[in-house]
């Protein structure tokens, strides 16, 4: 039963984080993601996108300016 508990504490430890780069907060992520997923930070909310997996690399996800695209299109 320890040896157990004691598997299950090491696997938690070796959850994927990375930091947000807003906030600082470390940003749990799956152990399966890939780069260009996208994941929320849960102390301020943004959305960011995983740029690095090891070690994990997050950068702010950049919403579009939907003006900008209507120009291209003239």
């Amino acid at each position: 039963m320890i040896r157990a508990l004691k598997r299950r504490v090491l696997e938690v430890d070796k959850v994927p984080t990375g930091s947000c780069p807003e906030c600082e907060a470390d940003v749990h992520v799956d152990t399966d993601v890939d780069k260009g997923e996208i994941v929320e930070c849960e102390e301020c909310g943004v959305q960011l996108e995983i740029v690095g997996l090891d070690p994990v690399e997050l950068d702010i996800v950049e919403e579009e300016d939907d003006d900008e695209d209507e120009e291209d299109e003239y």
